[in-house]
């Protein structure tokens, strides 16, 4: 794989769960500004995640997808991973 393939490989991602990613990452970096600890913050991440799937089904306001809420919280966790690491 040559580098130009490499560098164009996040358009393959579909850009809603691009936006699903980049919440979980700006979510995850507000609550590590607030000390809790991290079995918190993953809770509060997947929380975060399927409460905004079931939104979507409940008000109607947009479709429900299991994908966009792992989107999220990988997002969350790419940033949570330097915190994870340091723990170890």
């Amino acid at each position: 794989m040559n580098i130009t393939k490499l560098l164009r490989l996040p358009e393959a991602i579909p850009c809603d769960k691009r936006m699903h990613y980049l919440v979980g990452s700006i979510f995850t970096t507000i609550l590590l500004c607030i000390p809790l600890s991290m079995f918190a913050v993953v809770i509060a991440l997947i929380v975060l995640a399927w409460g905004i799937e079931v939104s979507q089904r409940v008000f109607k306001w947009g479709t429900y997808d299991n994908y966009d809420a792992i989107a999220v919280v990988i997002g969350g966790l790419v940033v949570m991973l330097p915190y994870i690491i340091k723990g170890l």
